[in-house]
């Protein structure tokens, strides 16, 4: 038995660890929130499009409309949403639908979101590609003039209405394996294409059968402006079939995790294995996300057509060629239709 030394020692330690760990947390969540305040707040050169037919600022925005992006480190869950372009310094706020809505607008493009698993040299099953297949994709992408945008780009959209690029996609890499530091991450930054890697923290650094990154290379990927990293839950399990509190750990120890070993929010979810219902959704937001990516429930479609944020839809990777001449982004901001 520990003495009383010991356990006093040990209480302690469990305290600190636990302060300390809430501590990080808090950080990663104040700092963006003042950033955010303070680019809501203090720019004078903000415009805002709440009411319609500003003929002023859709009659400047006609031409630039496709350039629009969210300003970084700002928070997408609030009432506007903060756009800019690389050619003009004034910033353009759009109102949002109520959470988790997606805005009317949003409805008519049409973003394929494709979704891969593991990138390797010698495939072992049919959601695996090689780097070679894998390059290819991205070749017919470019050849196509698409334009991989991010998952915040994709959001805000989803969110605003806003303009997207004329031919939009989102990449998506699931379960963290090896491959995807060795082989995708580097495939990204020769393409400069945005990605999303979800993550399910129990097999960071596990490498018994198919290899998974590591927590340093995880966070080097995260630390690229290129990456957003999703969490995937903890262990993979299928969330609908767990108990309330089970799924709690599942969603909410996984974002904590993530947050203290990378540094920074993680305000995305994956479903494992694409399945959801109305109870996993309810945890998911209860535990601090802003939307979740599923897959083929009820069936694969574009974003835009999804039920809400808490069901975006993806497409399997094998689709590629199918979606592309279907993809389009919204030319217009949706204040200025008319």
């Amino acid at each position: 038995m520990l003495s009383t030394n010991h356990r006093k020692l040990f209480v302690i330690t469990t305290v600190l660890y636990t302060t300390c760990s809430w501590l990080v947390s808090s950080y990663l969540v104040i700092v963006p929130e003042l950033q955010s305040h303070y680019l809501n707040t203090l720019l004078a050169t903000t415009v805002s499009l709440k009411q319609p037919n500003n003929q002023q600022v859709c009659n400047k925005y006609k031409s630039l409309g496709r350039e629009l992006e969210p300003v970084s480190n700002q928070i997408l869950s609030g009432s506007g949403i903060l756009f800019k372009t690389k050619t003009d310094n004034s910033l353009l706020s759009l109102p949002t639908e109520p959470l988790p809505k997606i805005h009317p607008n949003a409805i008519k493009s049409s973003v394929p979101i494709i979704m891969y698993h593991d990138i390797i040299l010698k495939k072992e099953g049919i959601y695996d590609l090689t780097p070679q297949e894998l390059e290819q994709h991205f070749e017919l992408i470019k050849s196509s003039r698409m334009t991989p945008i991010s998952l915040d780009r994709l959001v805000a959209h989803l969110r605003t209405g806003s303009p997207l690029p004329h031919k939009p996609i989102v990449l998506t890499f699931d379960d963290g394996y090896g491959g995807h530091y060795e082989y995708v991450y580097p495939l990204l930054k020769k393409y400069n294409y945005p990605a999303v890697f979800a993550i399910y923290t129990s097999s960071v650094g596990v490498n018994a059968g198919r290899s998974h990154v590591s927590w340093q290379q995880l966070k080097t990927m995260a630390s690229d402006p290129l990456i957003r990293i999703s969490s995937h839950s903890k262990t993979h399990s299928a969330l609908t079939k767990l108990s309330e509190q089970q799924l709690y750990k599942e969603v909410a120890e996984s974002k904590h995790t993530l947050e203290v070993k990378l540094e920074r929010q993680v305000i995305y979810f994956t479903y494992p294995y694409g399945n959801y219902d109305s109870r996993v959704k309810k945890i998911v937001a209860e535990a601090g996300y802003l939307a979740a990516i599923a897959f083929g429930t009820p069936s694969e479609m574009f974003a835009g057509q999804s039920k809400d944020l808490f069901a975006i839809s993806r497409f399997e990777k094998s689709h590629l060629e199918k979606v592309i001449p279907r993809a389009w982004g919204s030319p217009v901001l949706p204040q200025c239709n008319s």
